[in-house]
């Protein structure tokens, strides 16, 4: 005996877009939308590359092992961070995608995506925070805020917290942006 599942309507990226879910969608309509997910990625991976540089190379006197030092030699640091921030950054809109159901949901997301984004950034950064500082792997100065409660440090937390939603929403404009003026 097969049990009825409850009809639900199926997440189809396509059809979102086109704004007729559970309909086909012409060719055309499906490109465009592929085209403003690959905007709206390379948008996302460039923002993500160049804010976490700025915020990696700004909070380095906060840091032992790299106050003190110039911004030429914590420059190679800061740019791998960087890297692995942009890394982090598409894995939290990975996470949300499966959350949302909706591999797209960075072209029409909604307030409650970004507040669970913002707080997975958080809860990853305090989780990094941890294990590193617990290591030994690093450790902060004096003019580095600590959080009491998970001990670690307020910029990377702010950093995590604040950068994916601010860079997801101003990758959702510049994509639909560039979309309208394709169209015209």
């Amino acid at each position: 005996m097969i049990a009825d599942r409850p009809n639900t309507p199926q997440h189809n990226f396509q059809a979102s877009q086109a704004g007729n879910p559970g309909h086909c969608t012409s060719h055309a309509d499906s490109s465009l939308s592929w085209r403003r997910l690959g905007r709206f990625f390379a948008f996302t991976v460039s923002a993500s590359f160049v804010l976490n540089e700025i915020w990696e190379m700004a909070q380095m006197p906060a840091y032992v092992e790299t106050a003190g030092h110039t911004w030429t030699s914590t420059l190679g640091l800061c740019t791998w961070a960087a890297v692995g921030d942009v890394g982090i950054i598409l894995g939290i809109y990975a996470a949300a995608a499966l959350s949302a159901g909706d591999f797209g949901w960075g072209l029409h997301g909604r307030w409650n995506t970004y507040i669970t984004v913002a707080v997975w950034g958080l809860a990853y950064a305090a989780l990094v925070e941890h294990a590193a500082l617990a290591s030994g792997r690093w450790s902060y100065t004096d003019s580095m805020p600590v959080v009491s409660i998970p001990g670690a440090g307020l910029w990377p937390l702010l950093q995590m917290t604040m950068l994916p939603p601010l860079i997801f929403v101003c990758a959702q404009c510049w994509a639909g942006r560039s979309a309208t003026k394709g169209a015209s």
